[in-house]
């Protein structure tokens, strides 16, 4: 894909113009433009998110000098490719989601006016990398949490016994046996009863 065929959309009133277009009116370096262009061909999807950031360093009428541009993505490019940032003397896993969002975040602070531009260097946007990174951080620490709380009464449900069978040929529980050995007592006491009432009615009638 040639950087041409990148287009570049103003959030403001909508209008459009090609990324090469747009790195000629911001870098006066044709050899930087190309490795600009040829590096935001490589590495689309951010690429575009480069590109509108870049401008966020550009000062008023003027063109990114060739020593800025080098400077933010001799840092910024590595750590994008690698998916990692170093700050605060650790090392932060930055997804290619987070990065996105990081830049999103600072396009909208700096609409909103809540920072002054141009920007000086990475700082303000590794800051917000750092806050979503510690974010995700947070999250999956939680999530691994829940799942430490849950995995031992999940363990005791499934060690638990099973309740006794009543299908053919398993054992009854010992109350089952008993309360039938009772009603089947009581069935025969039933028929002796019945069985000397009609004796006894019998006898009345051969008296008679």
């Amino acid at each position: 894909m040639s950087i041409a065929h990148l287009t570049n959309t103003c959030p403001v009133c909508g209008a459009e113009e090609s990324l090469d277009a747009l790195l000629l009116r911001m870098v006066a370096d044709d050899t930087v433009r190309l490795l600009v262009a040829e590096l935001l061909t490589k590495a689309l999807p951010l690429g575009d998110l480069v590109v509108r950031y870049l401008r966020l360093h550009t000062p008023p009428k003027q063109r990114l000098r060739l020593a800025t541009v080098r400077k933010l993505l001799a840092e910024l490019v590595p750590d994008v490719q690698r998916v990692a940032i170093e700050r605060k003397g650790r090392v932060w896993a930055v997804s290619p989601e987070a990065w996105k969002a990081a830049f999103h975040a600072v396009f909208e602070a700096a609409e909103r006016g809540k920072i002054t531009l141009p920007l000086e260097g990475n700082a303000y946007l590794y800051g917000v990398v750092v806050r979503i990174a510690d974010r995700k951080e947070g999250e999956a620490e939680e999530q691994r949490e829940q799942d430490r709380r849950h995995r031992p009464v999940e363990a005791a449900a499934e060690g638990a016994p099973a309740p006794a069978a009543f299908a053919h040929g398993a054992a009854a529980p010992k109350e089952a046996t008993d309360a039938a050995a009772a009603a089947k007592a009581e069935e025969i006491k039933q028929q002796l009863r019945d069985a000397l009432a009609l004796k006894k009615a019998r006898l009345g009638t051969d008296a008679e």
